[in-house]
């Protein structure tokens, strides 16, 4: 088996159809950098599964889509195709090529296809497995992959050694086996869980079935006895209030006789109380102009007050600034007396200050010039006492080269002594080895063949049986859930039939003419039927029609009077109570006007007059349009408002929710409590049950012959791949057994041939060696003299610049001490001169603050004269005003006194009016107390009526014209009160009842019964699941070790042959748990210590990552080997090494080369040139290098 060809398509920077036929042999693909030759490495990778976006180089999968250049439309998907020559039938396929395609689009869709056959990734996946191709395998070595496969966490390792152990198939069926077996303990806890919880439900439900039979019981005896006690009530409240009625009318009449007394007398106050208010307004009027006066003549006096205070102020305030005045004159003139001193003491200090500047200006000058003759002295003497260290590290190295070599020389001639002894002892073993692994293989031979078919027949049955699972799965729940709608359909059929039968709903009267016209044909002539049962309606209608017939709904339809005469004799007979008859001859259709229709039917919720609602008979038409046509159906109850209110409340309006809106304006309305289909509903329920129930029992029937079908299918899957999988396991163990024994033999032959070949390589080596190490010796001894010599003469040098450096630190020294002596007395000089400068400073912003003040004193005095003025001049005009305010105040007073008389004399005239009003109004509000007492009484009494219909309502949803049948003529209230106090105790003792515990309770049993035989058969699946994962993990530990064990001591000798010597091992990082320990790589090259990988340097890295592959190929050698770039970090020699095995190896495994080496491409057979004429496309070019 080989690759042959790889077709790439839309691929990264293949955008055009690619295809690269491949030869047995070693090909390399060669190109620069960025040409787009790791990307035939991706595809290889990519085809064959790879899921990492990381490993693909990218960010997500749909980058590795053409995405497009300047010149090019991005690809809408990408392609690759992998052909393998299977001429030898490796791959468990009837095919000699096989065809592997991946496609992806930009969507995110992808798809595997085998042979152009679309299938699975884990089919893929699985056709690989322990090929050494698969996504995890040693085939593919990108670049990065030295680094992995040399990771510092040796659990990533396992991967690669697992897949060249040949036991990821054996891991895979591990895997696979405890995710069902996983899968069947989640199943089998559930169904535990679902089993207990049964359990803890079975027990409660049998008590809560008792409980519910003994409450249906006692409701039946409760039903009649309490209904008889609210009748009686409701009668004996409604006497009650005809009497309070009666009563009520009487003082209203007495009421109103007072009231037109009180009338009277009212009339002449409201005379007498206008006057009074005119005058009162007059005398209110002249008050305000009073006080208004009073004010005016206040305010002006306050006016007054305030100008005097004012002038006083002023005075008093020029006095002041014309004190601060004459102090400011003498602080100025002093101040100036105090400036001319202080200037020219600064101007002493200034000079002082320029003086000692230049001095300390000279000495710096001359420190600089000693400084960097001292400074260029020591970094003299720091260089050469560098150089001297440097030649006593390479002096030190050099005599240790020397004894190292001499050493050499020794072992050397010791090696060559031993090798020879044992080439002589070889050649005697190896034929011996070659007959024994001959017989081995044509054995091997017949069980690969076996094994493939019968994988082929595991796959099949396999993937048959979860499909036939997953389909009995649906089948079960879904005739499950069929059968549970079946048995409540089917209930409440019977619930509904029986209803229907017994005429439930209809009061007695009418159950009695039913019952007998249900008997006796020639007593039914006649009679057509109830309304209810004559009158279909459309559910979205059923409670507003059912709510506008009301009581109606029971009327009896008759073809002519006489009938309705005849059945009203049979009432009176029989004394079963009263009916209400519709006989067609004589009835007549009411209907709504068409302009009242009009208005109503623009408006917002109008559905429709409720006779044009309804279907009939229609030879029943009149008796419809009779009962429902004025009744007009809507929406809401707002709207049927608005409706109510267009056209004056002329109709009744009945809303979908069974609010009622009657003519004139009344309303009722509320919750409506109904537990299933009406009179109306109920027939039309019974008949959509009924054909429901007809469907629903061929469904099942032919449900439960699939699902019987689909079970025998199921266990005969079962037992086939039950069966294969014995096989399977009996020809792994035959087939571990014998490829155990054939790698031993070819492991042991190839270690003697390759054990002669590397110690013969290693004499002619060790007498190259020998030549060499001789001359060593030579020139290292010639270069130590040399050295010696060297590091005198920069002694000699060092002791001269020393004695330099001290003589000029003494004069750096001295000038260091004058230099602070000079810059001592500058600071002092420029202290004091910045003391001077800020008091100078100080002085003439206090001098310039004192002059502003006096400015702003002089300006206050003038100001201060000019409004003393002013004020003189307004309190000559204020006091005229103030005397012509005085003489209007005394007029006004006049005028209010004679007013004040007339109001005394009109309010003694209304004090009698009240003594009167009082004793009017008191018999009025005694009168008017009485009534509504007499309205409360009516009040609470209707309330008693209310709440017992009510209760009669929400109890047992009768009306009391529809529970007068129940009605006692002889009820004896008193012992039928104690007898419903009973039975409600008893009820009440039940506590709460579930009406749906007996069907509840059936159900549950059946399914505990279902779940128990489930709970056995997963039982002995998780027993059977357990045996093949033990027999599994047994044999993939006893091939991991063997394999693992021999690819160790390949990696020993191909590292010691790659490296020219050394050493190499792996270790199991714990050998208790070898199928998930770690695995460590030890690694020693020639000449230095045993040391972590990660100390190793690149070019060490990766030859022992390439150590490590070789020695799985030897092992276990693949179909094909991609290897990218794996040899970039070794030096020339190390390359050609690299290519010698490849040779090596080669006539086993079929090499493809991504490579940019000049010595990796000498190596191959083909080359494939990656160019990138135009950027961003890759297109490929090919040479044949050898025939």
């Amino acid at each position: 088996m080989h690759l042959k060809a790889l077709e790439i398509q839309g691929f990264k920077s293949f955008p055009e159809r690619t295809v690269i036929t491949f030869h047995e042999g070693v090909t390399a693909i060669i190109g620069p950098n960025g040409s787009g030759k790791s990307n035939v490495t991706d595809a290889i990778r990519w085809v064959l599964g790879e899921q990492s976006v990381k490993t693909l180089r990218g960010s997500r999968m749909e980058d590795v889509i053409f995405t497009g250049t300047q010149s090019r439309r991005a690809m809408s998907f990408a392609e690759v195709t992998m052909v393998i020559d299977n001429s030898d039938q490796k791959l468990p396929l009837e095919y000699s090529e096989v065809q592997i395609t991946r496609r992806l689009y930009r969507s995110g869709e992808s798809e595997y296809l085998l042979n152009k056959t679309t299938c699975r990734l884990r089919d893929i996946a699985r056709l690989f497995m322990d090929t050494g191709l698969g996504r995890d395998g040693y085939s593919i070595v990108g670049q990065g992959r030295v680094d992995e496969i040399l990771s510092h966490r040796s659990e990533d390792r396992r991967r690669i050694f697992e897949e060249a152990s040949g036991i990821v198939k054996y891991k895979s069926q591990k895997d696979e086996t405890e995710r069902k077996l996983q899968s069947t303990e989640q199943n089998l806890l559930r169904i535990n869980d679902l089993i207990s919880e049964l359990e803890s439900r079975l027990e409660p439900l049998e008590e809560q079935s008792a409980k519910t039979r003994r409450f249906m019981a006692l409701s039946e005896t409760l039903k009649p006895a309490e209904i008889a006690l609210i009748l009686d009530a409701i009668d004996q409240q409604q006497e009650k209030l005809a009497d309070a009625e009666a009563e009520k009318e009487l003082v209203h009449a007495d009421l109103a006789a007072a009231n037109r007394d009180l009338a009277v007398l009212k009339d002449d106050n409201r005379k007498t109380s206008e006057k009074l208010q005119t005058l009162e307004e007059q005398i209110t009027s002249k008050q305000r102009r009073l006080a208004e006066l009073n004010a005016a003549v206040s305010e002006n006096n306050s006016r007054m007050a305030l100008h005097d205070e004012r002038v006083r102020y002023l005075q008093e305030q020029l006095k002041t600034a014309e004190s601060e005045a004459s102090e400011l004159a003498g602080s100025l003139s002093q101040m100036s007396d105090e400036l001319n001193p202080r200037r020219e003491k600064t101007a002493t200090l200034r000079r002082q200050q320029a003086l000692y500047q230049g001095r300390l200006s000279e000495t710096e000058a001359e420190m600089q010039a000693i400084l960097s003759t001292l400074d260029s002295a020591e970094k003299a003497i720091e260089t050469d006492k560098q150089q001297l260290d440097q030649l006593a590290d390479v002096l030190f190295d050099k005599k240790n080269d020397l004894n190292q070599t001499e050493n050499q020389v020794a072992l050397v001639q010791s090696r060559r002594r031993t090798i020879r002894q044992e080439l002589m002892e070889m050649t005697s073993d190896l034929d011996r080895l070659r007959l024994l692994q001959e017989e081995t293989q044509g054995g091997l031979q017949k069980i690969f063949e076996t094994e493939k078919n019968i994988a082929e027949g595991k796959i099949k049955t396999a993937q048959a049986l979860e499909q036939q699972r997953s389909a009995v799965n649906k089948l079960s729940a879904s005739l499950e859930a069929q059968r549970q709608s079946q048995r409540n359909q089917a209930f409440r059929l019977k619930t509904l039939s029986d209803l229907e039968r017994s005429h439930e709903g209809y009061n007695e009267a009418v159950r009695h003419l039913l019952d007998r016209a249900d008997r006796d044909a020639s007593f039914a002539r006649g009679i057509l039927g109830t309304v209810g049962s004559l009158l279909a309606v459309d559910q979205r209608y059923e409670l507003a029609v059912e709510t506008a017939l009301g009581p109606a709904i029971q009327n009896i339809v008759t073809d002519r009077e006489e009938t309705a005469g005849r059945l009203i004799s049979e009432l009176k007979q029989s004394r079963t109570g009263r009916a209400t008859f519709l006989p067609l001859q004589s009835i007549r259709p009411r209907r709504l006007e068409d302009r009242l229709i009009s208005q109503m039917n623009h408006l917002p919720g109008y559905i429709g007059l409720a006779s044009d609602l309804v279907q009939m008979d229609e030879k029943v038409r009149p008796a419809a349009e009779y009962l429902l046509g004025r009744v007009v159906i809507a929406g809401t109850l707002d709207q049927a408002v608005a409706m109510a209110r267009k056209t004056g409340y002329a109709c009744r309006i009945v809303t979908l929710e069974g609010d009622v809106l009657n003519p004139g304006g009344s309303m009722s309305g509320g919750f409506y409590r109904k537990g299933g289909s009406g009179l109306l509903g109920r027939g039309r329920e019974i008949e959509t049950l009924t054909g429901s129930l007809t469907n629903a029992a061929r469904v099942i029937k032919a449900g439960e012959q699939e699902l019987a079908d689909g079970e025998l299918a199921l266990h005969e899957l079962a037992r086939q791949l039950d069966e294969f999988e014995k096989q399977q396991l009996t020809q792994s163990h035959l087939r571990i057994r014998e490829e155990a024994r054939l790698t031993a033999q070819v492991a042991e032959q190839d270690k003697v041939a390759a054990r002669q070949q590397l110690l013969q390589d290693e004499d002619d080596q060790l007498g190259q060696q020998a030549g060499k190490i001789r001359a060593d010796v030579t020139a290292i001894s010639k270069n130590i003299a040399e050295l010696e010599e060297r590091s005198e003469r920069i002694r000699a040098r060092v002791q001269e610049q020393e004695g330099i450096s001290r003589a000029e630190r003494e004069k750096r020294d001295d000038l260091r001490e004058e230099m602070t002596e000079w810059r001592v007395s500058l600071q002092s000089v420029e202290e004091s001169l910045q003391s001077a400068e800020e008091m100078i400073s100080r002085i003439e912003l206090d001098r310039s603050g004192q002059e502003s003040r006096l400015l702003r004193r002089r300006q206050e005095q003038v100001a201060a004269s000019a409004e003393m003025e002013q004020i003189r001049s307004a309190k000559v005009s204020l006091a005229a005003k103030i005397d012509e305010v005085n003489r209007a105040g005394s007029a006004l007073a006049a005028e209010m006194h004679a007013d004040l008389e007339e109001k005394n004399r009109l309010e003694q005239s209304q004090s009698a009016f009240f003594d009167k009003l009082e004793a009017a109004t008191g018999r009025i509000a005694a009168l008017q107390g009485e009534i509504s007492r007499n309205e409360a009484r009516c009040l609470r009494i209707e309330s008693l009526i209310d709440d017992a219909k009510n209760k009669l309502w929400e109890i047992y949803e009768l009306t009391v014209e529809r529970a007068a049948d129940w009605r006692q003529a002889d009820l004896n209230r008193q012992e039928t009160s104690r007898q419903v106090n009973s039975l409600k105790n008893a009820i009440r003792d039940l506590g709460t009842v579930n009406l749906a515990a007996v069907e509840e309770y059936e159900t549950v049993r059946d399914r505990y019964v279902f779940l128990a035989r489930q709970r056995d058969d997963i039982e002995q699946a998780r027993h059977q699941l357990t045996g093949v994962i033990k027999e599994l993990t047994e044999a993939m530990q006893m091939q991991f070790v063997e394999h693992f064990h021999r690819i160790n001591e390949n990696f020993s000798q191909v590292f010691a042959e790659l490296f020219g010597g050394g050493t190499a091992e792996l270790n199991l990082e714990n050998e208790q748990d070898v199928l998930a320990c770690g695995i460590e790589i030890k690694a020693q090259p020639p000449g230095k210590k045993l040391q972590n990988l990660l100390l190793l340097s690149g070019g060490e890295r990766c030859l022992t990552a390439i150590a490590l592959l070789f020695a799985i190929l030897k092992l276990r050698p693949t179909p094909f080997c991609v290897l990218d770039e794996v040899e970039a970090a070794l030096d020339d020699a190390n390359v050609l090494r690299f290519t010698e095995y490849i040779g090596r190896y080669a006539h086993d495994s079929q090499f493809i080369l991504v490579t940019h080496r000049k010595g990796t491409m000498e190596a191959a057979d083909r080359l494939y040139g990656v160019t990138m004429q135009e950027r961003g496309i890759s297109r490929i070019l090919s040479m044949k290098l050898t025939d």
